[in-house]
C-alpha cells in the first residue's frame, strides 16, 4: 500500500513544478546536521535565517518539538540517519549497522523516519562503512523511494556507494561538497564557507553541512545576513530539487521523473 504521504507530496510537487521560477541566483545549501539532542543549540539553529535545511537524529529528546518548529519556519527537514562508521564510534538510537539483514535495518529506518515529523529527505549521520555497502544503500534506497524522498550523501567515505545507488533508483540525491566546520576557528570557518560560495557561483549551486556548535551558529549569525540574495541565496533542498527536475521535465527531450511516477508506485523498479 503506498504510504499516504508519498500520494500527498507527489500532488503537492506536482503543483508545485508549474509555479517554479527556474533561478539564476547561485544557490546555498546549507544543512545543520546533528539536531535533536541539545535543545539550546536546536533552537539557535532555527533562529538562523530560513530556509536553513535541518538534519535530525532520530529519537532524541527535542527532534519532534524541533522539527516541527523548524517546519513552521520553512525550514527543510531531513532526518541524520546514523549509519555505521570505519571507526567503530557508537551511532545512538536508529543506528543502521553493517551487520543488519534487509528487514531489521528497514524497519529501524522506518521508525526513525517516523520519530521526525515533516521530513522530506535524508542524509547519513558518519557511515563511512555502511555507505560503501551496495546492499544496504539498495535497502535504504527502498524506503527513500516507497516515502517519496530524496538522499544527500554527506560523504563521509570518498568510497561511498550512495550516491550511485540513490539516482540508479531514481531517487532525487546530491553530495556534500564541503564541510564547515572540520576546524571551528574563525579563520577556517570563514575559508570553508567562502569555498561553498565560489563553487556556488561558478556551479550554480553547493551543498554545505555544519553542525549546531557555538561556534558555527556564531559564524552563521553574522555570514548568513550578509548574502546577498541577487548572487547566492539559501534554498532548501528539496525546493532545489524540485527546480531541478522542472528544467529537466521542460526539455524537449526529456521524459517524466521516475521519482514521480515512483512515488506514486506507477512504475516498478
Amino acid at each position: 500500500m503506498t504510504h499516504p504521504a508519498v500520494l500527498l507530496r507527489t500532488v503537492l510537487l506536482l503543483a508545485a513544478l508549474a509555479a517554479t521560477p527556474l533561478v539564476s541566483a547561485a544557490q546555498l545549501l546549507l544543512i545543520i546536521d546533528d539536531i535533536g539532542n541539545n535543545r539550546l543549540s536546536g533552537e539557535r539553529a532555527l533562529a538562523l535565517p530560513a530556509p536553513v535545511n535541518l538534519a535530525f537524529l532520530p529519537h532524541t529528546p527535542f527532534a519532534a518539538r524541533l522539527a516541527d518548529s523548524a517546519w513552521q519556519q520553512g525550514h527543510g527537514i531531513m532526518l541524520h540517519a546514523p549509519m555505521a562508521n570505519e571507526h567503530h564510534a557508537p551511532l545512538g538510537p536508529g543506528g543502521l549497522q553493517a551487520g543488519m539483514d534487509q528487514q531489521t535495518l528497514q524497519q529501524t529506518l522506518i521508525d526513525s523516519l517516523n520519530a521526525v515529523p515533516h521530513v522530506q529527505g535524508m542524509n547519513n549521520h558518519m557511515g563511512s562503512l555502511l555507505t560503501q555497502q551496495a546492499d544496504a544503500m539498495q535497502w535504504v534506497m527502498d524506503i527513500a523511494r516507497e516515502r517519496g524522498l530524496f538522499f544527500v550523501d554527506s560523504l563521509t567515505s570518498p568510497r561511498s556507494v550512495a550516491l550511485a545507488q540513490a539516482e540508479q533508483n531514481g531517487i532525487p540525491a546530491l553530495e556534500r561538497d564541503v564541510f564547515l566546520d572540520n576546524d571551528k576557528t574563525p579563520a577556517a570557518l570563514q575559508r570553508q564557507f567562502d569555498q561553498a560560495l565560489r563553487l556556488a557561483r561558478h556551479r550554480g549551486y553547493a551543498v554545505l553541512i555544519g553542525h549546531p556548535y557555538p561556534e558555527t551558529l556564531d559564524f552563521l549569525q553574522q555570514a548568513l545576513p550578509a548574502l546577498n540574495a541577487s548572487d547566492v541565496r539559501l534554498t532548501r533542498v528539496d525546493d532545489f530539487l524540485r527546480q531541478r527536475l522542472w528544467a529537466r521535465m521542460s526539455a524537449p527531450t526529456s521524459q517524466p521523473s521516475r521519482y514521480l511516477l515512483n512515488s506514486s508506485q506507477t512504475l516498478q523498479p
